[in-house]
């Protein structure tokens, strides 16, 4: 087991900071030195600066909790994956070992992934549990504005049960404090905005439009980038389907300008249509062979970057099958579409905000539209009820637009 000292020194050496930077105006260069070789034993007073200096809890100083096991935990499985959540690696390695957690910002960053895990299971007592476990250690160190960050990632952790609507009052909840410690997390500001502008959603259209305006104007303020994108996406997408074509061609040259010099994986994997990068109706269309050349372009492109290794093989398996599915109903070849569709198939099993879900639910339209064109009405109708009840929840919002068209040809 890892003397006192020996942690000391090893956590500040991780963060590459020298005896005097660790040691400040509270205790001599001298005294730390004795203290990392075991040769004095610090105060509670020199322990408490210590761990505030190395964003630490003093419980995990006199060794609470195991920091290798808890990186390792971490290590050992991707939990940023977008198509699955390792729920066998936290019931068998990470449940039953919960003393074993170190009381670091890593062993907070596992309490998180915990606190996700109830969130999918529906057991929010228990996640609220871990969002005041995270609480009480960032307050303890007296890092106050994590504190904060906290409360934005329990609103996130909601996302994974969809429970929307209780994530935006909890934003709305914390605002005050957001604006209050901003100052020492410059970005807090433009992850609350973004977040509440996605929960907003099925809350106040009119405050999400003015919310993802705002993180336009952050995100050039700041000179971070992180959700312009997708804000220019939501805004143009909300536009198009408006009917207000001028503005959601201004959303559109935006993002043209900004993808011009920023090319990223998911990128290549979202636009189909460079020159239209913001799609307003992904099944219905008028030109049908001129979608379908954009979707065969797309595919070999790729599958190019897949060849590469410039794209992630998990991404590659998921949106594959898809695209190649949608291309086959643009080619009026409905009999391969009816083939090859799975049920949930469009469907991720990690977190997806509401429009993300609408829009899956949408494209996944093509094979109820297929049955319906081959005169298999009865099952079209079928099939596209088993797709609208998995958007039970978000089925009233302006972006269901192209979604409830279709339903009006299948149920005609």
């Amino acid at each position: 087991m890892m003397t006192l000292g020996k942690r000391i020194r090893q956590l500040r050496k991780e963060r590459n900071m020298t005896l005097v930077d660790l040691a400040g105006d509270k205790i001599t260069k001298g005294m730390l030195s004795l203290i990392e070789n075991d040769k004095s034993k610090p105060s509670m007073e020199t322990l408490s600066h210590i761990a505030k200096k190395l964003d630490v809890s003093i419980g995990y100083l006199t060794r609470e909790g195991d920091e290798e096991w808890t990186r390792q935990m971490l290590a050992e499985s991707d939990f940023s994956h977008y198509f699955s959540f390792p729920f066998r690696h936290i019931e068998d390695n990470i449940l039953p070992y919960l003393d074993r957690v170190s009381q670091s910002s890593k062993g907070m960053d596992l309490y998180n992934i915990i606190r996700i895990y109830y969130r999918y299971k529906g057991e929010h007592d228990i996640a609220d549990e871990y969002t005041d476990k995270i609480a009480k250690f960032y307050r303890s160190i007296g890092i106050e504005h994590l504190v904060v960050r906290n409360r934005l990632n329990d609103a996130i952790s909601l996302m994974y049960s969809q429970d929307y609507r209780e994530a935006y009052n909890r934003l709305v909840e914390c605002e005050a404090e957001v604006t209050e410690f901003k100052t020492y997390d410059p970005h807090l500001e433009l992850e609350y905005v973004y977040l509440k502008a996605i929960f907003s959603v099925l809350v106040d259209m009119g405050e999400c439009v003015l919310l993802a305006n705002r993180v336009i104007e952050l995100s050039y303020d700041m000179e971070n980038f992180k959700y312009f994108f997708s804000a220019n996406m939501i805004l143009g997408y909300y536009y198009g389907l408006e009917g207000e074509m001028e503005k959601h061609g201004e959303y559109e040259e935006r993002l043209k300008r900004y993808l011009q010099f920023n090319r990223q994986e998911k990128y290549e994997l979202e636009l189909v249509d460079e020159g239209h990068p913001i799609t307003v109706f992904y099944v219905l269309t008028e030109d049908t062979k001129q979608r379908a050349g954009l979707y065969e372009a797309y595919i070999r492109k790729v599958e190019g970057h897949h060849e590469d290794g410039t794209i992630h093989s998990s991404n590659m398996a998921f949106y594959h099958p898809l695209f190649l599915l949608e291309m086959a109903y643009f080619k009026k070849d409905y009999g391969t579409v009816v083939e090859n569709y799975k049920e949930g198939m469009y469907i991720r099993s990690a977190a997806q905000h509401p429009i993300d879900r609408i829009i899956m639910a949408t494209r996944s339209c093509v094979y109820p539209l297929s049955l319906y064109y081959l005169g298999e009405k009865t099952r079209a109708r079928e099939a596209f009820s088993n797709i609208e009840a998995t958007i039970e929840d978000i089925k009233r919002s302006v972006f269901t637009k192209e979604f409830n068209m279709i339903r009006d040809i299948i149920f005609e």
